[in-house]
């Protein structure tokens, strides 16, 4: 199976959870494939065949769900072999009544001459509209982390981010499981001199958004990045990163 489009593999992946075909659902996905939720953590799958066994739809089906359907999609960031794709979904029952609905981030990457999901970032608390204070807050957070980055100082940067922590590339999940991680993560691929961030949530919920990031780097290719910030023991805490570059 191939896609050749990111938006014809956003398509598939509701067709083939509609049709709880699970196969068919792997194989949308690029591996290692990762979800990161805003709310709860992560879920990494290595493989096809590791996501179709672990496919199971009796939770849902308990909620009265029969298809997903996904929302309409916008390109926020891309490349020629990266997207950040701005979508989501909403479940029905059989009476064709909304049941849940959801926004989510889904950064597809072309392999091999084929476009599959390699990560979600979901919000996982979406309410139907946009949440100023998650808004206010989520972006206070990235300014800080920003503010550190641009200071060199990798540790308090850390302090603002949960574990383990998700950086997505193509065909590749990064993964930092402490503090000390990240920092030697972040002192080897950031390069802010000079530099100019733009910050705005994109989706957000109650306890979760998506953040974009676009940062000018004076010399250097820009850099756009969304973060996945989610609410967690009294604190915003960032949980993942997928960044594109010009």
């Amino acid at each position: 199976m191939g896609f050749e489009s990111p938006e014809l593999a956003y398509q598939g992946f509701f067709r083939a959870d509609s049709a709880k075909d699970a196969p068919a659902w792997a194989a949308v996905m690029n591996y290692p494939h990762v979800r990161v939720s805003a709310r709860t953590g992560r879920t990494i799958y290595a493989t096809p065949t590791e996501y179709a066994d672990r496919a199971d739809w009796t939770v849902r089906e308990a909620t009265g769900w029969v298809r997903s359907e996904g929302v309409e999609t916008r390109r926020l960031h891309q490349t020629e072999t990266k997207v950040h794709l701005l979508g989501g979904w909403i479940r029905y029952n059989k009476s064709s009544e909304p049941i849940l609905e959801n926004r989510v981030t889904y950064i597809l990457t072309k392999i091999d001459s084929s476009w599959g999901i390699q990560a979600r970032f979901g919000v996982d608390s979406y309410v139907g509209q946009e949440v100023s204070t998650t808004k206010t807050a989520t972006e206070a957070v990235l300014q800080a982390y920003f503010a550190n980055l641009a200071q060199k100082d990798f540790g308090s940067c850390a302090t603002l981010c949960r574990f383990p922590y998700t950086m997505v590339q193509t065909g590749e999940v990064v993964t930092a499981n402490n503090g000390e991680e990240l920092a030697e993560l972040l002192k080897s691929t950031t390069q802010v001199d000079g530099a100019t961030t733009t910050i705005a949530a994109v989706q957000t919920g109650h306890s979760g958004a998506v953040v974009a990031v676009t940062t000018d780097n004076e010399g250097k290719p820009d850099d756009h990045s969304i973060y996945v910030v989610g609410h967690a023991n009294e604190q915003w805490l960032i949980g993942g990163v997928s960044h594109i570059a010009d």
